[in-house]
């Protein structure tokens, strides 16, 4: 749950990366080069201790690295650098976006895959969303208040990017941690989580992973995770309200503001199948 928390906040990192920020420092949320800050207007502060990460061969300090074309990289969080009054990105919730703002976004990214999303009854008891492929539309049950609705529409979503191959053999077992983790994460990005799905993640996580997974079945889940949720949150962005963009200076006044982008050290280790 503290990786998923720290990629929504890392959004646009390799799983790979995420890790190494988050224990070289918990609190990073905005990660650069020297030579990106100083593009912007900042300088890294005298002393500051660089953070290391993996990227890829043009970018790096040293070539020999453990992935092939990649190599290490130093980069220092905007909390290490001063300057340039900047605008941090949102990542909390506030009275300009909602659950219902979240929804609306996520439908229309669901229309551009050509599929209708429709609020109704389900059959299939515990059933909170479901992709009918055929009619090619998604219906999320009628009764679920707003943050549960953003949430199961996420997952089916997720689905639909991560699972293209397998629509037909139900949302159990490894297809449900992974939709459910891309899902949480968007709605983590954005500050619009329920209640339940905390609990109902590490509960599902124990069950397929068990607590002490491989670290090669680990690095492959998160890789599939974060590449995936952040082309969603990327995608849901483009249509949540110009005001829920509202983010903080380092001088701790408000502005209207667009997702800054990753800044050249991503890394994805294991890329989706191109459901949508």
């Amino acid at each position: 749950m503290r990786w998923l928390d720290a990629a929504a906040v890392l959004h646009g990192q390799s799983f790979r990366n995420v890790v190494l920020i988050k224990l070289q420092l918990p609190d990073a949320t905005w990660i650069a080069g020297r030579r990106e800050w100083q593009r912007r207007g900042r300088c890294v502060i005298r002393g500051a201790s660089g953070i290391r990460i993996v990227s890829p061969a043009a970018d790096v300090d040293r070539p020999a690295g453990p992935v092939q074309g990649h190599g290490v990289a130093t980069v220092w969080d905007v909390s290490q650098t001063e300057g340039t009054s900047l605008t941090l990105p949102r990542l909390e919730a506030d009275e300009n976006c909602g659950p219902a703002d979240i929804f609306a976004a996520l439908e229309r990214v669901a229309g551009d895959a050509g599929y209708e999303v429709e609020r109704g009854a389900l059959t299939a008891e515990g059933d909170s969303g479901h992709a009918d492929h055929r009619r090619r539309r998604v219906v999320v049950h009628d009764d679920l208040d707003m943050a549960d609705a953003a949430f199961s529409l996420a997952h089916e979503l997720s689905h639909l990017w991560m699972h293209k191959r397998s629509r037909d053999s139900g949302c159990h077992g490894l297809t449900r941690l992974e939709a459910d983790s891309a899902a949480y994460t968007l709605l983590a990005r954005f500050g619009c989580l329920p209640i339940a799905p905390s609990p109902a993640l590490i509960t599902s996580a124990t069950a397929v992973i068990g607590r002490k997974p491989p670290s090669r079945l680990v690095e492959t889940l998160g890789g599939r995770v974060v590449a995936s949720a952040s082309r969603l949150i990327s995608a849901t962005a483009e249509y949540l309200p110009t005001s829920a963009g509202t983010g903080r200076d380092l001088t701790g006044r408000s502005f209207g503001v667009s997702e800054p982008t990753a800044i050249g050290f991503e890394m994805e280790s294991a890329r989706p199948e191109p459901g949508l």
